[in-house]
């Protein structure tokens, strides 16, 4: 069973995509919606400096992370497990 690492801030996701880490769900209830990614020491790292304001993000990359995941969050689908979302993604050796 691998580890995942669910988080319902929509910023730290976005700047998770831009940098290269794949979601691999989201589910929403009640307006809420919850991003899952697969956890891993390099994500954790990615976390702790994007809360500690020590990340850095190509701003372009970051943008288009921010209009996938609101295409997310507003479509019909009110759950999505393993599927691409279309989301365009910065692959730096991840």
């Amino acid at each position: 069973m691998q580890n995942t690492f669910d988080n319902r801030d929509f910023y730290l996701s976005a700047y998770l995509m831009a940098i290269g880490h794949k979601m691999m769900s989201h589910t929403k209830t009640h307006n809420i919606t919850t991003f899952l990614f697969d956890d891993s020491d390099e994500l954790q790292n990615s976390v702790n400096q994007y809360y500690a304001m020590a990340a850095s993000v190509e701003p372009m990359s970051y943008g288009l992370a921010q209009r996938a995941l609101k295409s997310i969050i507003h479509s019909s689908n009110t759950n999505s497990k393993g599927k691409n979302n279309n989301v365009q993604q910065n692959n730096r050796g991840k």
